[in-house]
């Protein structure tokens, strides 16, 4: 791995909690069953990563399997958030079953794993999207994409899908009820809480068709994200670069670069 960065929040367990949080992995692999039009697509795809990670010694794949690794060396519960794969593409599903399989870890979407191209036209998005998100989630039964939730040490590691730009009611009150057990909370998610979708600082895409009441759930799930005091922090990831901050109502956020550069974040929980 090129970089490890340490992340350690006191909280008063009996035992420190270990988990190690990758993100934004972006497998470009293709198979033969693809379009040809998505094999280009990742051919192409494999530059632009090289490129953005200064040309790293390592693939993304090779990360990825290290990454599995030192979460079982360490005894540290593997957390992803997303954009696993670049595209919603066969070949990337057979690498993400390959390296995952068989691990024991944690994972949100990102928007990327139900995408045709990394940049799907946005008039093409909901469309696409609505068929893609089912066609994905049923290839990897194992895994809860909207919302999972582990009781580690004490500590209750959550994560929530926020990949569609927002956060969907569903999700809010399963928090909610998580909140009920009064245990210390890290949040996992692929979008930070300060994202400019998020917070609709930037002008809401029409076409995704979100109404005044799904943003006003959202808006209400990101306050109190902010005000309970069981929320230690909230990690993610999307923006491939380090950021530690407090967003809006006070909730601490941590941002970890992508895992295509080869760097994790290790969080201890003591």
């Amino acid at each position: 791995m090129e970089q490890i960065i340490q992340t350690v929040l006191e909280t008063g367990l009996e035992k420190p909690v270990r988990i190690l949080h990758a993100t934004d992995v972006h497998l470009v692999e293709y198979a033969a069953e693809d379009p040809v039009e998505q094999q280009e697509h990742m051919i192409a795809r494999r530059e632009v990563f090289r490129k953005e990670a200064n040309f790293p010694p390592h693939t993304q794949n090779e990360y990825f399997e290290e990454a599995f690794r030192m979460a079982e060396e360490q005894d540290a519960l593997m957390v992803v958030t997303g954009d696993v794969m670049d595209i919603n593409c066969k070949g990337n599903w057979k690498e993400f079953h390959r390296i995952a399989d068989g691990h024991d870890f944690m994972f949100t979407p990102g928007s990327h794993e139900f995408a045709k191209f990394c940049r799907t036209p946005k008039e093409d998005f909901p469309a696409y999207y609505a068929q893609a998100r089912p066609q994905v989630e049923a290839a990897f039964p194992n895994i809860k994409f909207r919302f999972d939730s582990r009781v580690v040490g004490g500590l209750n590691v959550v994560t929530i899908d926020n990949s569609e730009d927002y956060f969907r009611e569903q999700e809010f009150e399963a928090l909610k009820k998580e909140a009920e057990k009064g245990l210390p909370m890290v949040l996992f998610m692929h979008e930070p809480l300060h994202d400019h979708g998020l917070l609709r600082i930037a002008t809401p895409n029409p076409v995704l068709r979100r109404t005044a009441e799904e943003y006003r759930i959202n808006d209400e799930m990101i306050s109190f994200i902010g005000r309970c005091p069981l929320i230690l922090a909230t990690f993610a990831g999307h923006w491939h670069g380090q950021t530690e901050a407090v967003a809006p109502f006070g909730a601490k956020v941590y941002v970890t670069p992508g895992l295509f550069k080869g760097i994790v974040r290790m969080i201890e929980v003591r």
